[in-house]
């Protein structure tokens, strides 16, 4: 029996691998341009925690901070959940539940 090149649990060849793991490739660090601005995120070390105060007012006035954004500015700008792609039902057809999945804490 003959499986074809792409059969479960066979290999798939990536072609972009070999330049990448040589040095040839080229990553979005690589690349430095005028005006440049860079970002950062602040993950919470805590899975489920719930968050009572943030007062990022520090940050937004550090020298070079072009802007500090959180889960209630996104909110307030009317910045929604991030939709599943994919909302395949169950089994027997009924709807998947999906919960919300904010983009920033809140």
């Amino acid at each position: 029996m003959s499986v074809g090149s792409f059969g479960i649990s066979q290999p798939v060849r990536r072609v972009e691998d070999e330049r990448l793991l040589t040095g040839g490739g080229r990553y979005s660090d690589d690349s430095n341009l005028a005006g440049q601005a860079y970002a950062a995120f602040l993950r919470s070390p805590f899975g489920h925690g719930d968050i009572r105060t943030l007062d990022v007012s520090a940050a937004r006035a550090a020298p070079g901070v072009l802007g500090v954004w959180t889960g209630d500015d996104l909110a307030a700008a009317g910045v929604g959940p991030i939709p599943n792609v994919a909302p395949l039902p169950w089994w027997d057809g009924r709807p998947l539940t999906v919960p919300p999945r904010p983009a920033l804490s809140q």
